[in-house]
């Protein structure tokens, strides 16, 4: 049977040699390009942004306000060469605001902690539920057109133009409905604490 040479394929344990039957269909697509272009992802992506733009305003203002602070500092500083040398309403006032600078950066340290973890675990979540859309079509076009093997492009060294399914990904995924997503996003499901077992009776 005659056989055919397609690309060098990684991760997956072939090796470039590696043949095909003839009537082995295979496909690739290009992940980086559906979760940046597709709509659902673009309007993800939006939710996102509304979802975190408050607390990034937040942070953007205490930002503001330490710098304010760090500069006030550093102006009174300047009036002589050393803290004892300043008047003694200067002195109070810089370690007034020393004192407030510290309570301020720490606030601002636990606020941006928690922006980052909290963002970090919204986007995985929407990257798991945008990924569970995109395989649920793979399957389906695999299904009805054939395909015994479906790769991402980042798996392959080449592969040919005709192979590349991402535009037939792309349409359909275009038209899914993305309000359940963006829902999950906004009210993620609570953590459910782990069950703790019930103390030993005691002996009597």
């Amino acid at each position: 049977m005659k056989k055919t040479k397609l690309a060098i394929l990684l991760g997956l344990g072939l090796a470039s040699s590696v043949a095909f039957a003839d009537d082995f269909k295979l496909g690739y697509i290009n992940v980086d390009r559906v979760f940046a272009e597709a709509t659902p992802a673009k309007a993800i992506q939006q939710a996102l942004k509304d979802k975190y733009a408050p607390q990034q305003t937040e942070l953007q203002t205490m930002n503001t306000n330490i710098v304010n602070e760090q500069n006030q500092m550093q102006t009174i500083a300047s009036k002589a060469n050393s803290f004892d040398k300043l008047p003694k309403a200067d002195q109070t006032k810089l370690k007034t605001l020393e004192t407030q600078y510290q309570k301020d950066q720490g606030a601002f340290q636990q606020k941006y902690v928690a922006f980052q973890q909290g963002l970090q675990k919204s986007q995985e979540l929407a990257l798991s539920l945008l990924m569970t859309k995109t395989n649920a079509i793979l399957k389906d076009l695999s299904d009805k057109k054939g395909y015994d093997l479906v790769l991402t492009s980042n798996q392959l060294v080449f592969a040919k133009a005709k192979y590349d399914l991402t535009d037939q990904v792309m349409d359909k995924l275009n038209a899914i409905d993305t309000s359940d997503i963006i829902k999950q996003i906004n009210n993620p499901a609570p953590a459910v604490a782990p069950a703790v077992a019930a103390p030993a009776p005691a002996a009597k």
